[in-house]
């Protein structure tokens, strides 16, 4: 069964005191915020109050979306034409403050309104359909959020009166009663009755405060934030975060044979108010917005689980929407991916002014901390030649990619974190937690947002790229994809140039088992799997795409070594002498054929004293033990039919 990529969402939510969220699928209000990893919450009805983990807390709006059927999702961005997205990302600027505000004021909207020389009315629209879309898609022309399928008027107003008087009170009522009671109406007037799904996807698409005011949640209502805070973001962890890329003073090898690979680059992200390290990436790749996006991506998830898988003890509790992003003028900060994943996850950008080196201050410190660190591994080849000496790096290395990994993320949790920062005069960890839960001098910014959708945080920052779909499938990085979903545009030409058309995919960089493919007719993502599915071992699991890659040119360099290039060039030496020597006699014999002399014609010129074919046979299946010269055989044998060998009676 082929995946979809749901790809309307809210990106983040509040888990400050006071805010509402959901857990075990209830509405609760968050009192206090007892650690980096846990706080108090009270159940809104009930009163009762326990102490729980930040990663068991859902964005309150999973309580109001009952299981059923999903609307009609929304297009992916990129099936859009690069005017819309820009249009898109455009007004998204122009809107601003706006979007997320409770508070806006008609003169607020008024104001925008007349810089993007809309009406009020138009502006309040554009909002909502943002808001009720999640997505820079509910700003492009035509595409106001999920739509569901189309019922008959008379229909859609019985359900909306009937959400109105039964759903929107404060009795709670469940979403069956209403269809019961819409049952009853449309028997009455002899209406089809809609599906159940019909009623549950038109209650998702009220807006959760309206829902929460309406069901008696008032004070929950007033509280209830649906996308990303307005806080000013200078003053609170993840307000603003630096970001940089270095080649790594040491040579990794390659995990099957242990022989030297080369050097890694480290794509490191840092909170700069606490200097905490919020995520980093270690590929053998040249820095790009792939690199960067996975940084950031990294950063914003809960890390529990990825320092177990990497055997690591210590905690890591940086998580949480990254607010505004710091970073250099380089290429690899400025793709259409890396902007358009900022911009559907709410995230700013701010470019470092050329030739003031000073901004980036923080960010470069930690990378020469790292790589000072390596200087004293195996495998090290220190910031300098002078310094390196007669050390042999290539022939010492000894860590694979992974095992590199696995040490700086041990550095960073259990060394790094817990030691004194010259700056800050203290651990960083300790700034971490004082900024969250404050002291006596300093107020509590209180829990970053935690993000909503983590599947969909990771899959907005893929890298992405086009290919031609194939009877096989998809080819990427040597290996095969395939789906029905791509049934339907195998060979596919695009009726504008006549070629093979190049369709939209989407790859994780160290998940080799699938892809993402843009279907351009539902403009919807799918999931298509390898096939055949990789080898399930342990090693082939742990190797990551791009180490498969590598491993694969690698082998295909060390097999080319292996060929004969004498013997090869000897062949095609004596190849072209024979086509010459065939043109020659051919050509010959033609020219003799029209100038009449028949009794060339059909005559195959042979060399004097050449072996007859027949004797050859003879030689060969009466068991002669004396075997024909391998040049006779060559020679005599004509373009006649070749029987099977038998042994004559």
């Amino acid at each position: 069964m082929t995946t979809q990529m749901p790809l309307e969402t809210v990106t983040a939510f509040d888990v400050r005191p006071e805010a509402t969220v959901a857990y075990k699928n209830e509405l609760h209000r968050v009192c206090a915020v007892l650690s980096l990893d846990r706080v108090i919450i009270q159940h809104v009805q009930s009163g009762r109050t326990e102490s729980v983990l930040l990663d068991h807390l859902r964005h309150p709006s999973t309580v109001l979306e009952l299981s059923a059927e999903k609307a009609e999702p929304l297009p992916a961005l990129e099936a859009f034409s690069q005017a819309e997205q820009a249009l898109a990302k455009k007004r998204l600027e122009q809107l601003g403050e706006l979007i997320g505000k409770d508070s806006r004021t008609r003169e607020d909207v008024a104001r925008v309104a007349t810089t993007m020389d809309l009406s009020t009315a138009s502006v309040y629209r554009l909002i909502k359909d943002y808001e009720q879309a999640g997505s820079l898609v509910g700003l492009i022309p035509g595409q106001r959020g999920p739509k569901g399928p189309r019922l008959p008027e008379r229909v859609e107003e019985i359900i909306r009166d009937i959400i109105n008087e039964l759903y929107l009170q404060d009795q709670k009522l469940k979403v069956v009663d209403v269809f019961q009671e819409l049952e009853e109406r449309c028997k009455a007037e002899k209406l089809k009755l809609p599906h159940i799904n019909s009623v549950r996807n038109r209650i998702k698409k009220i807006p959760a405060k309206e829902v929460l005011r309406g069901r008696g949640y008032s004070q929950e209502a007033d509280k209830f934030t649906a996308t990303p805070g307005e806080f000013p973001p200078t003053r609170n962890v993840l307000g603003v975060v630096q970001i940089d890329h270095v080649r790594l003073d040491i040579t990794v090898v390659y995990s099957d044979t242990r022989e030297p690979w080369g050097r890694p680059w480290l794509t490191l992200v840092i909170d700069v108010m606490t200097r905490m390290i919020v995520g980093f990436y270690l590929s053998m790749s040249a820095p790009s917005s792939t690199s960067a996006g996975m940084a950031l991506a990294m950063g914003m998830l809960p890390k529990k689980d990825y320092l177990a898988d990497l055997g690591l003890s210590g905690s890591w509790p940086v998580q949480g929407k990254i607010h505004k992003v710091h970073c250099d003028n380089a290429k690899e900060f400025r793709g259409a991916v890396l902007e358009h994943a900022c911009h559907e996850q709410r995230i700013d950008t701010e470019f470092r002014r050329v030739k003031t080196p000073r901004y980036g201050g923080h960010i470069e410190r930690m990378i020469g901390n790292v790589n000072m660190m390596l200087q004293k591994k195996p495998g090290t080849t220190f910031s300098n030649p002078q310094k390196r000496g007669d050390y042999d790096s290539k022939k010492k290395s000894a860590y694979t990619l992974r095992e590199l990994e696995v040490e700086i993320a041990d550095w960073i949790v259990n060394h790094y974190h817990v030691s004194k920062h010259g700056a800050l005069k203290k651990p960083p960890i300790k700034a971490w937690e004082e900024a969250i839960l404050g002291t006596s001098k300093m107020p509590a910014c209180g829990l970053p947002q935690l993000i909503t959708n983590p599947e969909k945080l990771v899959f907005d920052f893929l890298p992405q790229d086009t290919r031609v779909v194939s009877p096989t499938g998809i080819r990427i990085n040597k290996a095969d994809y395939f789906s029905e979903v791509l049934i339907p545009w195998i060979n596919y030409a695009d009726p504008k140039t006549g070629k093979k058309k190049k369709f939209v995919i989407k790859e994780h960089p160290r998940r080799r088992n699938a892809i993402w493919f843009l279907d351009p007719q539902t403009r919807q993502y799918y999931r298509i799997p390898q096939f055949p599915p990789p080898p399930d071992t342990d090693y082939e699991n742990q190797l990551t795409g791009e180490e498969f890659s590598a491993l694969r040119s690698r082998d295909d360099a060390v097999g080319k070594a292996m060929e004969d290039t004498d013997a090869k060039a000897g062949y095609r030496q004596r190849s072209k002498e024979r086509e010459a020597a065939s043109v020659a006699l051919t050509t010959t014999a033609r020219k003799a054929a029209r100038s009449g002399k028949s009794n060339q014609v059909g005559k195959k010129p042979t060399k004097p004293n050449q072996p007859d074919r027949s004797q050859i046979e003879d030689r060969m299946l009466g068991g002669v033990n004396t075997a024909p010269d391998p040049s006779e055989v060559f020679s005599g044998f004509s373009d006649a039919p070749v029987l099977p060998f038998t042994t004559r009676s």
